[in-house]
């Protein structure tokens, strides 16, 4: 056993300074499929934004997979495969590179969370999703 010295210094009693704001002005990528991300689709919606899942991860409608460079939420297909024909070109045959995912703690998708999302804690992961899943609804509420 140890022995710990506490502090405690008050300052003053201050009014309300008002919500706590979410630190960005972008919006979020929300998921509109239910599925495994690939890679050909990450692949191009990491010019979107930023990415908070990997390629593999199990994701589902209503889902929070990134952060909007623009203002506004977007909804976007992480699971589109690439099509397959017998025909070989250039193009196809580059490999495609992905920067790692953004992953945060639950303290900090508190702070990083808007009032329409909540947090789901499982015991194989943290993810950040929407209050409404289904995308109508959440339309119909936002008029």
């Amino acid at each position: 056993r140890s022995t710990a010295v506490m502090h405690h210094c008050y300052l003053e009693d201050r009014e309300h300074a008002g919500i706590i704001g979410s630190g960005s002005d972008g919006g979020r990528l929300v998921c509109n499929s239910m599925g495994k991300a690939t890679l050909f689709a990450l692949e191009s919606l990491s010019s979107r934004g930023t990415l908070f899942i990997a390629p593999g991860d199990v994701v589902y409608p209503g889902m929070v997979i990134g952060e909007n460079a623009k203002a506004g939420d977007l909804e976007v297909n992480p699971v589109r495969a690439k099509k397959v024909d017998n025909m070989r070109t250039q193009s196809k045959e580059e490999k495609m590179y992905l920067s790692p995912p953004k992953r945060m703690s639950v303290e900090e998708l508190i702070g990083y969370m808007n009032e329409d999302e909540v947090i789901e804690v499982t015991p194989l992961s943290v993810r950040l999703r929407k209050l409404e899943l289904d995308s109508g609804v959440r339309e119909r509420a936002a008029r």
